[in-house]
């Protein structure tokens, strides 16, 4: 019976494949769903500092911290190295708005030490930083120990402006699009491809899967010229229009 069966559907595909690529009178609709991708040199290296300071209590361990703070602040600042400070255009791209709301200091934090007579009060604080290079953001870290802090690993390579590239993302999808409409309108025997819509709302899944590689992608050790570029993505459902 199976091979009866499988026979009828070798016989039957050549016209059900014929009958796909004929042509039609139109105008037809098709939406697309394109992926535009744009890759910027960093200009600028987050970094962050865990900073502590200890006192007698903490009102003495918070002038204690403010202090390293403000050594670090100006050591830093003579190698060029700022605060961080919020994104251009960060709220068109998820990561860069998550990246970006890490900037400047967090809120100290207090614990107390119990050992030996005296107990002593410790504050703590993390700190971010952005430098205009990665080894300004690697050299960063003799200061950040001399000055009581602990500089983490990560170093994250961020844009000062998202607007631009996030646009050119954007174009990118929309001319991946176009080829695709092409595409259909050849097969289909039509000739003239026109957008009627488009959208940047995304499925959900597809979203948070672009969103989890996007993150793996930031936070990778990449050796060589390749960790200092910025991958921008643009997820766009493009309709078009296809006609004689």
């Amino acid at each position: 019976m199976l091979r009866y069966a499988l026979a009828l559907a070798v016989v039957a595909l050549p016209h059900a494949a014929l009958a796909q690529s004929a042509p039609v009178d139109g105008p037809v609709a098709v939406e697309i769903v394109s992926a535009g991708q744009v890759k910027v040199p960093a200009n600028r290296f987050r970094f962050s500092v865990k900073l502590t300071g200890k006192g007698a209590d903490e009102k003495a361990a918070e002038a204690a911290l403010a202090a390293n703070r403000a050594k670090l602040v100006a050591a830093l600042g003579a190698q060029g190295i700022r605060e961080g400070k919020p994104l251009e255009g960060a709220a068109s791209n998820p990561l860069a708005s998550l990246v970006g709301a890490f900037t400047g200091r967090g809120k100290p934090s207090f614990s107390l030490d119990d050992v030996g007579e005296k107990p002593q009060s410790t504050a703590t604080e993390t700190i971010f930083f952005d430098a205009p290079s990665r080894a300004a953001a690697t050299a960063a870290k003799s200061a950040a120990e001399a000055n009581g802090g602990k500089m983490e690993d990560e170093v994250i390579a961020l844009l000062d402006d998202y607007v631009g590239p996030t646009r050119q993302a954007k174009a990118d999808a929309i001319a991946k699009a176009r080829g695709e409409a092409a595409a259909y309108a050849s097969t289909l025997g039509l000739r003239r491809t026109s957008i009627v819509r488009i959208s940047e709302k995304q499925d959900m899944v597809a979203g948070s899967m672009s969103f989890f590689l996007e993150l793996i992608g930031m936070f990778a050790n990449k050796p060589g010229a390749g960790s200092d570029t910025v991958t921008v993505n643009a997820n766009l459902s493009v309709e078009f229009k296809l006609s004689k």
